[in-house]
């Protein structure tokens, strides 16, 4: 019995000293290695990870972490196109090229109606109206489209017009994987509509290509307007 109850305290020493000695040397690379702005912003996020003892956390942070804002957001939209590219080519695959247009036109109507409802939800101040799509629009671009650019020609209750310029993620994931020409430009469009269906406007919805380069720059007039 003493030998055992002896046993147990080595045990929770040495468990004591090796997490002490972990915690120290973590806090000494923490201090020697210049950690990325992004990640002390972000911490909230990363509080919960675990790291093993052997691993040099702040090295692994600063290797890996992006060290920019401009990086990380550009990561995240990488990876929904490469998501919407790699989504639209295995169906393709499975149900044919026409299959393609089809779900790519489904799954962005249903994106704009989400996005839609999620904003009259969240601002209740927020009236259904043309107004209100334009400041849904600028609210996609922010969060969600940083590639894009936008110019407002025309806004008011009863139209809005503007140009959308940059560089189209979804054309450039498209083209590299030679599926581009199989889809209606811009793949966007239902993604407007469906914000405008889900307000209940009866509204006319016209997107002209003014450029989409093979580098997938592009310019896009948009016009939405009373019926």
């Amino acid at each position: 019995m003493k030998n055992n109850i002896t046993c147990w305290r080595v045990y929770l020493f040495f468990s004591s000293f090796v997490l002490q000695r972990y915690n120290t040397n973590n806090l000494l690379n923490m201090n020697q290695i210049q950690l990325p702005d992004t990640y002390a912003a972000l911490s909230d996020f990363r509080k919960n990870d675990v790291y093993l003892p052997e691993m040099n956390q702040a090295q692994i942070i600063a290797d890996f972490f992006p060290g920019t804002f401009t990086e990380l957001t550009q990561r995240l939209s990488d990876i929904t196109g490469a998501f919407y590219g790699g989504m639209l080519k295995q169906i393709g695959k499975l149900y044919g090229a026409d299959a393609i247009e089809e779900v790519s036109r489904t799954f962005m109507y249903d994106l704009g109606s989400r996005m839609a409802l999620k904003n009259l939800e969240a601002k209740p101040h927020l009236q259904p109206g043309i107004p209100a799509v334009a400041k849904i629009l600028i609210g996609a671009v922010f969060t969600s489209s940083p590639e894009y650019s936008f110019e407002f020609k025309a806004l008011n209750d009863h139209q809005c017009e503007l140009l959308i310029k940059g560089t189209d993620r979804y054309h450039k994931i498209t083209n590299s994987l030679q599926i581009a020409g199989l889809l209606k430009w811009p793949v966007i469009k239902p993604f407007i509509q469906g914000v405008c269906d889900t307000m209940g406007l009866d509204v006319l919805l016209n997107i002209k290509v003014l450029r989409l380069d093979p580098d997938s720059s592009c310019s896009y007039h948009v016009a939405i307007s009373e019926k």
